[in-house]
């Protein structure tokens, strides 16, 4: 009987595993088939709303210009998500030490955080040259969840635990590098995979802002030169590049989270049954 319910329970689990996988991309083939439908038996011109087929076709003609604004843009996002990742953490990890650093500092970050990017970025634009204020941006849209999930992980370090290694005569480095990092290792990871995706967002809306002013050579740029220029294909195009730009940056970090978490941490060990 419980051979019999193990392997219900297998076959239960491959079962969702591959509805997981097949259910989006069957919504997204389908949601393809209408949007190309509509557009030819509504005779829809491409400067108002192109098909899927001719997007693609742009995609491909036009991908000598795309692809490199896609490098660019990347490399701002991932410069950004880097910073964000070195000072999010090491700001935390300073709060966490230091309660007198902490009650200076954290207000500031908040505040940095709750003022709109949009309304930052044209500002940077004018005091810093052009590649700094996109990075800048990247880094300001990403460090905030950053610092925040590390300084909740480092808070929530069991104080059982935490009595027991003083007890033991651990140093304040000690109970740090071998007990609040590792217990705060799922937090630090799920503030990295939402900074992931803010870093791209924050990229995209200071090469937005650039574009406006005439200058830029990102992804966002390009969207902004084709929505000058009615070439409504290459707009789309470009969004798409967007788009599978973020779920890619999203999926890696889920991976490393993952392959980080996989062996000990409920959350990692559920998903594996």
């Amino acid at each position: 009987m419980m051979s019999e319910a193990r392997a219900k329970d297998e076959a239960r689990t491959r079962v969702d595993r591959v509805l997981r996988v097949l259910l989006p991309v069957a919504v997204l083939a389908l949601g393809v088939v209408v949007w190309e439908l509509l557009v030819r038996i509504g005779n829809i011109p491409p400067y108002v709303l192109p098909g899927p087929h001719l997007v693609f076709s742009t995609l491909i003609s036009d991908w000598a210009v795309l692809g490199a604004s896609l490098l660019v843009t990347l490399t701002t996002t991932l410069e950004g998500f880097l910073l964000a990742a070195a000072g999010g953490v090491g700001l935390a990890v300073l709060f966490n030490q230091s309660r007198l650093i902490e009650y200076s500092l954290y207000p500031y970050a908040v505040i940095l955080q709750v003022t709109p990017i949009v309304a930052i970025a044209p500002l940077l634009l004018i005091y810093l040259p052009q590649q700094a204020a996109v990075l800048a941006c990247a880094w300001i849209v990403a460090f905030f969840p950053v610092l925040a999930n590390t300084t909740l992980g480092l808070r929530s370090v069991d104080h059982n635990l935490a009595d027991l290694f003083r007890l033991y005569g651990a140093t304040r480095r000690q109970v740090l590098w071998e007990l609040k990092l590792p217990a705060a290792l799922p937090y630090i990871l799920g503030g990295l995979k939402i900074a992931g995706g803010l870093s791209l967002i924050g990229a995209v809306v200071a090469e937005i802002a650039a574009g406006s002013a005439g200058a830029g050579s990102g992804l966002a740029y390009r969207i902004v030169e084709s929505g000058y220029r009615l070439n409504i294909p290459r707009m789309f195009a470009a969004l798409l590049l967007l788009s599978v730009a973020g779920i890619v940056i999203f999926f890696a970090l889920s991976l490393v989270s993952h392959l980080l978490l996989r062996r000990w941490h409920e959350s990692a060990i559920v998903r594996e049954v």
